[in-house]
């Protein structure tokens, strides 16, 4: 681990998530089993706010946090932000599929295939079916979704204990 003198990052507290439609968010979301923790859809945020995000001063949003129940005390938290001043834009709306740069989230998912299946009877459309299992790179499924705004939520499901895919083994580009 790189020194870092006194201090040190423990862990990924939230990651903010922009949105057109908190509430459409918030719903599609729950279905991945997240539950809100903190609604800030209402709050004032003083100027600094905007400034901290390298945004206009003043900049608005209403916001909610979401987080896995089941996760232990320094869970990993989503905050949807449907920002009201500026308005969000999505930059990959109307791009074609060569020029979209994909904002994805990983879950970590026991079960992949029920997963898909549940998710599928309740009427969500995988972007693809669910991916065979790849003993190569120690990936048992994936299956990615599209939200509303067009983030990517994937769950994957890897044998046994590992974390993480290997691509030790994998070819490499040169150059």
């Amino acid at each position: 681990m790189a020194e870092q003198g006194n201090w040190r990052a423990r862990s990924i507290f939230h990651f903010i998530l922009p949105c057109t439609n908190v509430e459409r968010s918030m719903a599609f979301y729950a279905h991945f089993g997240f539950e809100p923790i903190k609604d800030n859809r209402e709050v004032q945020w003083p100027d600094y706010v905007g400034d901290n995000f390298n945004m206009i001063p003043g900049a608005q949003g209403r916001a909610v946090q979401l987080v896995l129940p089941h996760d232990d005390e320094l869970q990993t938290r989503i905050d949807l932000i449907e920002w009201v001043k500026p308005r969000w834009r999505n930059p990959n709306d109307g791009k074609p599929l060569d020029e979209r740069i994909p904002r994805v989230m990983a879950l970590l998912t026991e079960n992949v295939h029920a997963a898909a299946a549940d998710l599928e009877s309740r009427g969500f459309k995988p972007i693809n079916p669910v991916r065979d299992p790849d003993p190569v790179i120690g990936v048992q499924g994936v299956v990615c979704f599209e939200d509303p705004d067009g983030h990517i939520v994937e769950l994957i499901e890897y044998f046994g204990d590992q974390l993480g895919s290997r691509t030790d083994d994998l070819p490499r580009r040169e150059g």
